[in-house]
């Protein structure tokens, strides 16, 4: 999956991708937004799982649902009735998850 990040002309963190991987960048850019402590919290969740000290984690945002468990990462849009969840590793979503909040940070110059 290639994710592509980008700023609009409003100034606001936008993320994209072609595909099936388009519940991931809508999950960045309207659940995740600009806020590197909520991207935080998911990387935390993430290693929780990986490491066993969690079975499970489950989050819903302003449109998405993402649920972490040893099998992976699941995003389920919620915006779209009949949307299936999307499903991925944990490494790779702890991957994605990381690089969103290396640009958001790269960003404001911090």
């Amino acid at each position: 999956m290639q994710l592509e990040f980008y700023w609009d002309a409003e100034g606001e963190a936008r993320a994209r991708c072609k595909g099936p991987g388009r519940a991931v960048a809508g999950f960045l850019e309207s659940d995740l937004q600009e806020s590197t402590a909520a991207a935080h919290e998911v990387l935390r969740a993430v290693e929780e799982v990986q490491s066993g000290r969690r079975d499970s984690w489950e989050r819903t945002g302003n449109s998405h649902t993402v649920t972490l468990s040893a099998e992976g990462a699941a995003i389920r849009n919620e915006m779209e009735e009949e949307a299936k969840p999307y499903h991925l590793s944990l490494p790779a979503f702890r991957e994605m998850v990381a690089d969103w909040v290396s640009f958001i940070e790269e960003g404001r110059g911090t």
